[in-house]
């Protein structure tokens, strides 16, 4: 799961046009507004078959929070 995980931090750094992404950066403070998030969720979805509650996708507010709700969705796929 290490991989996907560094997989999915690389995708967000380059969505963001960044060399690096740190957990504890807001995802607002990376310019990306509600609908980024979401399409960014539904593209992690097709790819890694995982799926995000609508209401789940609000509470994402900081990267730390984004990748924690990936490792959990990847772990019970498991």
């Amino acid at each position: 799961m290490t991989n996907t995980i560094e997989e999915i931090r690389a995708t967000l750094a380059k969505r963001c046009h960044r060399e690096t992404i740190e957990e504890d950066l807001n995802l607002k403070d990376l310019g990306l507004d509600s609908l980024d998030v979401v399409e960014m969720c539904l593209d992690f979805e097709e790819r890694y078959g995982i799926l995000f509650e609508t209401s789940e996708l609000g509470e994402l507010k900081t990267v730390g929070d984004l990748m924690a709700s990936i490792e959990k969705k990847l772990a019970s796929k498991k």
